[in-house]
């Protein structure tokens, strides 16, 4: 009895500092150290492992401006910013309420986080602060204590509200993160086309200075829909050619039988009712041929193509003489050359003339700081292209673009915020919401989805996996996974898991 009524008296005195802690931060012209107190205390009251605040730019939980940590290391900080950067912050932005995961290890939406498995996570809190930008509280359990009390979820709500305001005037002070590694590059060279600065794409505009001023072949791979048009397009302005036309040909949408007359034009008598045609190397002179989908070229053509690298000549369709060529040729293709090479689908001797320098446009997932800007730069143009007005995104909805997969990368993302745009014009909006944006788009990896289907997927893969290691024996997967048999064969039938059947889709 004496022993409650002790620690009951110490939890009412730790509350007590807290809430003066809070006070502090209101009243101080720098609440840099009040803000610290904050978070000592609160690692006090929920005898958590440590606590920390992070303010994100107006619109991006890519990118955070400004955080302060109690209980961890630098590197550790960074390890909790890589857990948090996708799952748990986005999260709590884009719904505007608190997560409290229990066990983030076992948690669906995090187990297959590596720095969750690596730290091997368990109880953790993310509040969202009150205030103009974007911010979490962030508090994470001591292993094997179990999750944070309702009690505790409900103070840090409280304490949380206040709290926005006072980071944003920290980071006023001490200035916000506002490294950006693209800034060198974009001092020298024309790159306005390329939205980002990840150091993914700092990467490439590296490679981008060593290939521009040179007047090689370059070859540029990547996913399909990450932007190697325009990649190639700043190849050309900032090359000594950029006075010159930039001429791009799409390799897969030339019918086989007309890939000659396109590519090196044709004269009278080529062909019945042919006449005097100009092709794109002739186009292209003095500037820049851009072959997209190179790996679509027919083998015949291919031939033709290795002869106008070797020897700079061409024969136009029906002509009698040979035309010099004085172009740069840049191609790009998101198939492995090396790999349709290897299948004698592709000469050997014209990928290595090809791939003189190579650049790999990364995909979205990749360099995910950069969906933020690029987010705010399609939905201007957009708007523009479209007559439509410039409505801005809302926090929730860059959050919920943080979020989503995107396999379609910067293509699919043009895409889907243009239909956002219309359907939020169409209902006179004041933002754009995660609504408009994956409005019909439920399935998989295009939207956030409940904790509930969540974790349902997650259970579901695991006894697909489970099975397919132990070749389909019940009393395996049941000793693995510390369940019954029975339990085993309801689950299988549940989710719809045969021997012979693929996962069904969600």
């Amino acid at each position: 009895m004496l022993t409650d009524m002790v620690t009951l008296e110490a939890r009412f005195a730790r509350e007590r500092d807290l809430y003066l802690a809070v006070l502090r931060v209101l009243d101080a012209p720098s609440p840099l150290q009040p803000l610290q107190d904050v978070l000592t205390c609160l690692v006090e009251l929920a005898d958590a492992q440590r606590a920390g605040l992070e303010l994100y730019g107006e619109s991006s939980v890519a990118r955070r401006e400004w955080s302060l940590f109690h209980g961890c290391s630098e590197l550790e900080r960074e390890e909790i910013r890589a857990l948090t950067s996708r799952g748990i912050v986005a999260s709590t932005i884009a719904a505007g309420k608190s997560v409290h995961t229990a066990h983030a290890l076992l948690d669906a939406r995090f187990a297959s986080s590596a720095s969750v498995k690596a730290q091997r996570l368990e109880a953790v809190l993310c509040v969202p602060l009150g205030g103009r930008l974007p911010g979490v509280l962030y508090l994470e359990g001591k292993r094997g204590a179990g999750p944070f009390s309702e009690g505790l979820v409900q103070l840090a709500e409280s304490v949380a509200h206040f709290l926005g305001t006072a980071s944003e005037r920290a980071l006023l002070q001490r200035g916000g993160d506002k490294e950006d590694p693209t800034r060198p590059f974009r001092e020298r060279f024309q790159l306005e086309d390329i939205i980002g600065r990840s150091p993914g794409l700092a990467h490439v505009f590296a490679q981008l200075a060593v290939a521009a001023p040179l007047d090689v072949t370059v070859m540029i791979g990547g996913p399909s829909g990450t932007g190697k048009t325009q990649l190639a397009q700043a190849l050309h302005v900032n090359s000594k050619r950029r006075l010159g036309p930039f001429v791009e040909l799409n390799c897969a949408a030339v019918p086989e039988g007309l890939f000659e007359s396109e590519f090196f034009g044709a004269f009278p008598g080529a062909f019945p009712g042919a006449r005097r045609t100009v092709g794109k190397v002739e186009a292209a002179e003095g500037g820049t041929l851009f072959l997209d989908e190179i790996a679509e070229i027919p083998l015949a053509a291919q031939a033709k193509l290795l002869q106008l690298l070797q020897s700079r000549q061409y024969f136009p369709l029906a002509s009698p003489k040979a035309f010099k060529a004085n172009v740069r040729l840049v191609a790009a293709s998101n198939a492995n050359l090396e790999q349709l090479v290897r299948e004698r689908r592709f000469r050997e001797d014209l990928f290595y003339r090809l791939n003189v320098l190579s650049v790999r446009m990364p995909a979205l997932a990749e360099r995910r700081e950069d969906i933020v800007p690029l987010v705010e730069a399609l939905v201007e143009r957009l708007a523009e292209e479209n007559g439509l007005p410039r409505l801005r995104p809302s926090p929730a909805c860059f959050a919920a673009c943080e979020l989503a997969e995107w396999p379609g990368n910067v293509r699919q993302l043009r895409h889907r915020l243009e239909a956002a745009l219309i359907r939020a014009s169409a209902e006179a909006a004041s933002f754009l919401e995660p609504r408009h944006l994956f409005e019909g788009m439920e399935a998989q990896g295009m939207a956030p989805v409940s904790f509930h289907e969540a974790t349902r997927r997650f259970q579901r893969d695991l006894l697909r996996r489970e099975l397919d290691a132990t070749d389909w024996c019940v009393s395996d997967v049941a000793q693995r996974l510390d369940l019954t048999r029975q339990h085993i064969y309801n689950l299988m039938k549940a989710f719809g898991l045969t021997r012979d059947s693929q996962t069904p889709e969600s």
